[in-house]
């Protein structure tokens, strides 16, 4: 499955399934709604969207669905990453790569010796 990218209100309510896994657009709405006031259409409408993106997928229960992730949090980011730096690499060559080392850069010490670690793995 190719990760397709997410807009912030439809990462924002992956990061709630990927928290509780089995849920309903209820209780993606209360816990969202404790940061800001979305309609249960919109929320319901957003897990529509992942389902079709392939990101979510959902069962009945009851009169409503419950919704979980079909990949976990963890390979959806790096599946994300791997699209954008390729695309990039392949699209801008030489200057995505010295452009990325540069962001690498500005990093803490501590963040630059974490990413050495998973490169020397």
């Amino acid at each position: 499955m190719k990760a397709k990218a997410l807009s912030e209100l439809e990462q924002e309510v992956m990061n709630i399934v990927w928290k509780c896994g089995d849920c309903t657009v209820r209780d993606v709405l209360e816990r969202i709604n404790m940061k800001k006031k979305l309609a249960y259409t919109t929320v319901m409408t957003i897990m529509g969207r992942l389902v079709d993106k392939g990101v979510l997928a959902r069962k009945p229960d009851g009169l409503s669905y419950l919704y979980y992730p079909r990949i976990s949090k963890k390979n959806f980011v790096a599946k994300s990453v791997h699209n954008i730096f390729t695309t990039a690499v392949t699209s801008l060559g030489q200057e995505a790569i010295t452009h990325f080392v540069k962001e690498i850069q500005k990093l803490s010490p501590k963040k630059r010796r974490e990413l050495l670690k998973i490169l020397d793995e």
